[in-house]
Order: structure tokens, then sequence, then C-alpha cells
């Protein structure tokens, strides 16, 4: 219908579209969160996808209905079939009940409408959940830095998991754990999640997706947390990144890279004579890089007793389809031999064919490859690839990431939110 020159039935559409967002963005936003254990999550415990996959539902159904549904793609199925049977056979093979298994289906139903999004609708998606992680962060940076100086904040005591294996004064807008040597000197930031690393690589991932736009105000503030957790794995990874940056936008880079050396060179020496060396930079990121009885001091990602298991494991025929008697009362334990303790070389392999099924879609196969070798180094430590924190930045920069194009629709679609 048209009054004059106006079609009244375009406000209907953009209503519809905008309705779709705000279901889809929050029912990702919480998959997203999730997945990364925040402490006001946690009396929900797994059953946060329950309402995240109702969100996106709700969106689907939704889209259904529009002339231009957000929900297009037709090349999903080998993504999704090759993620059904990575799941259920992880689930087999650690024995998971019934209620296991029939929980699992809110995980596929997020899965599949992620692989039927539109290319320009993840990246306004991913986006989102740059700028909302960096909201949350805008709060407790500054808290912490304030508690740092010696404001007071109201606590209490909070532990996660059955084990309590995680042990923190919840200042509510950011957590201080308990029992570390440096908790009482300089803390490391956690924001409200349970590790500085899951924090740490969190941000460096959604800063892989805005590459090309790392002075705006949410990716600075997510690369100021990034230093703030002192994490290695994240330091690894940032510097990396910001090297695959340059090539994946086609610059030169080894002029960068040989000022980059320099810098790292003046701060190690800086960091080894500062204090005497007792400073965080130093035993935390320099001691860990330290060649102990040739192998690097810093892999500790699996306890003495774990190393001992998993050397007998490899001799057996258990190494093809993997354990189930993980010790998870342990804390410490995680990386790429877990994985495969926990699911085999089968499981390896369906992981692989999983990864494999979405990448020959790829848009830009240099930021295909800044994925690829961002999502292996952090398998290779912690092993999460399934995890939505993980997940989404790495299936964005594969279908969807095209350096040339990038920030052009993100300007376009912040002057005209109904772009489309």
């Amino acid at each position: 219908m048209k009054i004059g020159t106006f079609d009244i039935s375009s406000l209907y559409l953009l209503e519809k579209r905008t309705i779709v967002r705000i279901f889809l963005y929050s029912g990702m936003l919480l998959a997203y969160f999730g997945s990364l254990n925040p402490w006001f999550l946690w009396p929900l415990g797994s059953l946060y996808i329950v309402p995240a996959c109702c969100l996106i539902i709700v969106a689907m159904l939704v889209s259904n209905s529009m002339e231009s549904p957000v929900f297009i793609r037709r090349d999903f199925l080998p993504a999704i079939l090759s993620y059904v049977a990575l799941l259920f056979y992880q689930l087999f093979v650690n024995g998971a009940s019934i209620l296991g298994f029939m929980s699992q289906i809110f995980n596929i139903a997020i899965f599949l409408a992620l692989f039927r999004i539109d290319r320009d609708e993840l990246l306004y998606l991913t986006t989102f959940l740059a700028k909302a992680m960096a909201v949350l962060l805008l709060v407790s940076i500054p808290c912490f830095i304030l508690h740092l100086l010696g404001f007071s904040f109201p606590s209490r005591n909070a532990v996660f998991g059955e084990d309590a294996l995680y042990s923190f004064t919840n200042y509510y807008f950011f957590m201080i754990e308990d029992g570390n040597l440096f908790s009482s000197i300089l803390p490391r930031f956690t924001s409200v999640f349970l590790e500085p690393s899951h924090i740490g690589v969190a941000a460096v991932l959604l800063l892989m997706t805005q590459c090309g736009m790392w002075k705006r105000w949410y990716n600075l503030t997510l690369l100021t947390a990034v230093l703030l957790t002192f994490s290695l794995e994240a330091y690894i990874l940032l510097a990396i990144l910001f090297f695959l940056a340059l090539w994946m936008q086609r610059k030169q880079f080894l002029k960068k890279m040989f000022l980059f050396v320099i810098f790292l060179s003046i701060l190690a020496s800086a960091a080894f004579f500062y204090n005497g060396g007792n400073n965080l930079f130093h035993d935390l990121i320099l001691l860990r890089l330290e060649i102990e009885d040739g192998e690097l001091a810093g892999d500790n990602r699996v306890t003495s007793d774990f190393e001992k298991d998993y050397s007998e494991f490899v001799k057996t025929s258990d190494i093809i389809l993997g354990r189930n008697d993980m010790d998870y009362s342990t804390f410490g334990n995680s990386g790429y031999r877990v994985f495969i303790y926990e699911n085999g070389l089968l499981g390896l392999c369906l992981l692989l064919l999983f990864y494999m099924s979405f990448m020959s879609h790829s848009k830009d196969k240099r930021a295909m490859i800044t994925a690829f070798i961002l999502a292996f180094l952090d398998f290779i430590v912690r092993a999460y690839p399934l995890w939505y924190s993980n997940f989404i930045p790495m299936y964005f920069m594969v279908v969807a990431y095209k350096y040339k194009v990038l920030e052009v629709n993100m300007k376009n679609y912040e002057n005209c939110l109904y772009l489309k």
C-alpha cells in the first residue's frame, strides 16, 4: 500500500527485520556469554542454551514470514550433518545419558541457524558481539582498576563446579581468584569470567573479526582487556594476529615485524631488571617462555599425573575412540591431549571433517588461513573448538569476511540500521 510515493509496507518489513535482529542477537549473545561461564549465568549451568535456542527459533520463525529473510543460505547441509556426527560421537564415547543427548538438540538448532544466516548479517552479528563484550568491559575494567587503587566494592565468596575447582572473591563487576600468589599484589584481570585466558582469547578472536577497524572504541576496549589478563596464550595470539591482519589487508609488515621484535626485546629486558625481576610480566609471561629440560616452561596445560596417563594411553588401542574415565576433579588439564584422550583419533578426524565442511565457502582465503591458524593454536592450548566464543568469530572469518568491503559495509550499516 502506498500513500503518495511512500510505501507503508516498507515499515512493516523494517519492523520484522528489527524483531528478527533483537531475538537473533539476544540468543547468540546468551550462547556466546554462556560458553565463557560468567558468574551471572552460573545458576543456569549448561541450561543457558535453552533460552538462547528459544530466542533464535523465534527469530527464524519471524524471518520465514519476511519477503527478504535473514536465514537464506542453502549450503548448510554438509556443515550441520558433520556437526551432528561429531556431537553425537562425543556424547556416545563419553557415555552421555539420554537427557544429555536430548539437551544437545538445542545446540544443533543454534548451529543450524548460524549456518543459515546471510553473510552480511554475520558481519553485523559479530560486530554486535564485540560491542556487547566491550560494554561489559567498560564497566568491569574501571571497577577493577579502582579496586587496585584501594576503592572498596561489595563482595561475596563464589565457587564454580561441583568440586569447587574455581574459587573467587566476587565483586560483581569483576572477580579475583582466591589463593593466587599474585592476587594480593596485582591480580590478573578475569572480568566476570572464570579465567584470564577465557576473556583474553575471546577478546583476541573478536578483534580478528574487526581487522581494519581496530581504532574504534569497542576494539580498543577489547585490546585493553587482553593486556590486563597477563595471559600468555592471549598475548601470543594477539601478536600473531597483528601480523596476519596486515597480511590480510595486503600491507607490508616486515618493517613492522622488525620494530615489534625490538620493542619486545626492550620490554623483556626491562621486565628482567625492574624490581629485581619481581614483577608480574616477568613471572607470568617471560618465565613461562623459558626452556626447561628441552620443554617450554609455559607448557603447563596438564598435570603430571595426566601426562603420565596420556603417555600410556597413546600406546593402547583406546587412542582410536578415546576413554571416558577422565578425572574432572583435578584442576589444570586442558588442550589437545585432553581432547584426544576423551575423543580419540576418530573424534579428531570428525572435528577436521566438520571444519572442512564449511571452509570451502570461504570468501577470502587469507582470512580463512588466519582463522585456521588462530583456531589451531587455541586448540593446542585449550581445545574448546565448539565453544560459541571460539566458533562464531572463526566461522565468520571463513565464510563472510572480505576486507575490501568490510569497513564500507559497516559504515553503511551504522548509517542505515535497516540496510539490506
